[in-house]
């Protein structure tokens, strides 16, 4: 009975718990534009320190969150500083029309792509003769337009996969290796037409003698009671390792802004040093906020789930629902 009359104090301490996780974690989105600029600065200190291939996943997601100018003129070089031709051509292709008359990086533009056009590995697909058109053609997983079989389609040196996909479930798979300048075609076409399935045997007559009905599986007994609570431990032991990382890391950032505040006395004018130290302060602060949530929310969830451990004949479910503010959870119990 006590343990009764405490589940409505219990589901609204759950459902705060799991409310402040959310509102942490939204607390720290960005706006897209703040976000991209800031990978945009990351990436370009990469790319300064000659370290394109860590660079070019920076700028393709800052690109993806706000496309600008800057991120894709530099993207383009990287591409280019490690080999990427094609995927370089493209992007400085991209950019040409944006660029207005006076901007500087005009002439670098137009430039690229004069030295880049003899470099492209050209791939041309092309139907087996007399084969039907495939329903789709993917190129290293992503889809190739209808329009583009039998044109000369320029790609990054390297190894490539072709698929293509028929409507009628067939499907065929060619693999080719391209250096730079070279130019090569391939052939697609479907494998022959799987035979009919056998016809199926004639059935056998059903007997008359009445069968002794099967004996039901056994349902298994629910888990006991003493697992519940081992598991509440878990939860709640996850909880308490989250808020101890979220310590550490708290501790972490504030060493880093004093490091910040050493090397950036002012911001206007901060080195590429001060630029790395106060990025790894942004990013140590996060996950400090997000791991105490967590861990907040683990250590109150381990709680709950050891409070109302059910006794004999009681069941006690935690479903998801929809509370003012967010997402949450309740508790719904049965006798």
């Amino acid at each position: 009975m006590r343990r009764a009359r405490d589940l409505p104090a219990i589901r609204c301490a759950l459902s705060l718990a799991v409310l402040c996780a959310g509102h942490a974690a939204s607390a720290q989105t960005k706006a897209p534009k703040d976000a991209a600029y800031e990978l945009f600065q990351q990436g370009l200190v990469m790319a300064e320190a000659h370290d394109c291939p860590r660079a070019l996943p920076l700028f393709r997601q800052s690109q993806a969150l706000y496309a600008s100018r800057g991120t894709l003129y530099n993207l383009a070089l990287c591409e280019r500083e490690i080999g990427q031709v094609a995927s370089a051509w493209r992007h400085f292709k991209e950019l040409l029309p944006q660029l207005s008359p006076d901007d500087p990086r005009l002439p670098t533009a137009k430039q690229q792509l004069t030295e880049l056009e003899p470099r492209l590995p050209r791939l041309i697909v092309k139907l087996a003769d007399g084969a039907p058109a495939p329903a789709e053609v993917l190129l290293d997983q992503t889809a190739m337009p209808q329009a583009s079989l039998g044109s000369e389609l320029p790609v990054d040196p390297g190894d490539h996969v072709l698929v293509a996909r028929w409507a009628d479930g067939r499907q065929a798979e060619a693999r080719v290796s391209l250096g730079e300048g070279a130019r090569k075609d391939v052939r697609l076409e479907p494998p022959p037409a799987a035979a009919a399935p056998p016809a199926a045997p004639p059935r056998a007559a059903v007997s008359a003698t009445p069968q002794a009905p099967s004996t039901p599986a056994a349902v298994p007994p629910p888990p006991a009671s003493g697992t519940r609570r081992t598991l509440a431990f878990v939860v709640g032991g996850v909880g308490v390792a989250a808020v101890g990382g979220s310590l550490i890391t708290g501790g972490l950032a504030i060493g880093a802004k004093g490091d910040l505040e050493e090397k950036c006395p002012d911001p206007s004018q901060c080195s590429k040093e001060g630029m790395s130290v106060r990025s790894r302060g942004q990013t140590l602060t996060t996950t400090s906020t997000v791991l105490g949530a967590l861990g907040l929310a683990g250590i109150g969830a381990g709680l709950v789930l050891f409070l109302t451990t059910p006794e004999q004949g009681t069941s006690v479910a935690l479903t998801p629902a929809i509370l003012p503010g967010g997402g949450g959870a309740l508790l719904r119990s049965r006798f």
